[in-house]
């Protein structure tokens, strides 16, 4: 097997880092962008925190490091951060996925592209096993970037025959997430033996995919050989309630102070359909509620 050059942007991130050390041993050489720098200590692993700024800036990146595929995961990764500067979102979602892209395109030498969307592009999910056809209708600013991505990187793929594959991913979970999301939040507040008080009823569930799916998923679509669709829904196996959630929690972190609404306050979002992924890329998720909550904590000690 020829060993390729991967550019990984978001490499300190929390699918970027474990995704660069999954990939060490399958490639040549690694190049990983983010601000933030990566730990990893190997000889074929290449940080670059300086910013790239045009289309110019990425294509002599490209050419330099001779590389041949893109998986793009970084970014503002989450509604919640950034509200009150509107323009970094769109500078970090939506120009720099564009001096990505159309350096490829330029460079002419990328054989795949992954482009980690999100679920934030469909908006409220209040249908259960909706498809990879299902309307984009963002409910934040976060939301439409992913969804603006998504759709300018399908016209690349239909008009300039790039091979791009875009992963629009339910709400990941891990011990490396430094963002807010409820599991994390609920497990923090116990270690910290602080109250938290969550914006919904008990029995309300949320579509959530552990970071270890992401990573393998990527890798599974990264290396693919046979033909494949440019859009694919990535979820977890389950589709857990908060209070599921909070009993597995509760397994491993005594005396949780966790209070539920007697209402929910924010949208659904059921869980989408995974039937694409598993025929075309043969990919399924493998971390239950259960499995991922275990690892996560096991990896905080």
């Amino acid at each position: 097997m020829n060993l390729e050059n991967i550019l990984i942007t978001g490499s300190s991130g929390l699918v970027g880092a474990p995704l660069v050390t999954k990939l060490l041993n399958k490639s040549n050489l690694i190049v990983g962008i983010d601000p933030v720098i990566n730990d990893e200590c190997n000889e074929n692993y290449k940080h670059i925190s300086i910013p790239l700024n045009s289309v110019e800036d990425v294509t002599n990146l490209l050419e330099k490091y001779d590389i041949t595929k893109i998986i793009h995961t970084g970014g503002i990764s989450g509604p919640m951060l950034a509200n009150e500067n509107p323009n970094i979102i769109i500078e970090n979602n939506i120009f720099f996925t564009m001096y990505l892209i159309e350096a490829a395109r330029i460079y002419k030498k990328i054989n795949r592209f992954i482009f980690c969307s999100s679920i934030s592009a469909y908006g409220e999910l209040a249908e259960s096993d909706t498809t990879e056809d299902y309307r984009f209708a963002p409910e934040n600013l976060y939301g439409a970037t992913k969804a603006s991505c998504d759709l300018l990187l399908k016209k690349y793929y239909e008009n300039y025959k790039l091979d791009i594959i875009s992963l629009r991913l339910s709400t990941i979970y891990g011990h490396r997430r430094s963002t807010s999301c409820f599991i994390n939040d609920i497990i923090n507040s116990g270690i910290k033996n602080n109250q938290i008080t969550l914006p919904f009823k008990s029995d309300f569930c949320w579509p959530y995919v552990y970071v270890n799916d992401v990573v393998s998923c990527i890798e599974k679509c990264i290396f693919h050989k046979k033909e494949h669709f440019y859009d694919y829904n990535i979820s977890g196996p389950d589709f857990p309630s908060y209070l599921t959630i909070f009993n597995e929690i509760s397994r491993y972190i005594d005396n949780l102070q966790v209070n539920f609404s007697n209402h929910n306050s924010i949208s659904d979002r059921k869980l989408f359909s995974l039937k694409k992924v598993k025929k075309d890329i043969q990919w399924e998720p493998k971390y239950s509620i259960e499995k991922g909550i275990k690892d996560y904590i096991n990896n905080l000690s």
